[in-house]
């Protein structure tokens, strides 16, 4: 059984989706509170926070992905 080894290109396509994240998900969450101060809108801030969770999850598999592909042996003989 052959098992596909990631590519480096895919690591970097899941770093590049955090790095913008990374800036937009607090900014979004600060207007969220200031919403929920003035308006009571809560709207914002379970943006921001969904923003800031898939910016995680997206740095964490796309480090999980750069370190297979440095670290994993091939398997020829």
């Amino acid at each position: 059984m052959k098992k596909n080894k990631p590519t480096l290109f895919s690591a970097l396509k899941y770093l590049g989706i955090a790095f913008p994240l990374l800036f937009i998900a607090p900014v979004v969450i600060t207007i969220g509170f200031k919403a929920l101060r003035k308006d009571g809108n809560y709207i914002f801030l379970i943006l921001g926070l969904a923003l800031g969770l898939v910016a995680i999850l997206s740095t964490a598999y796309g480090l999980m992905k750069i370190s297979r592909f440095l670290f994993d042996k091939n398997d020829k003989g």
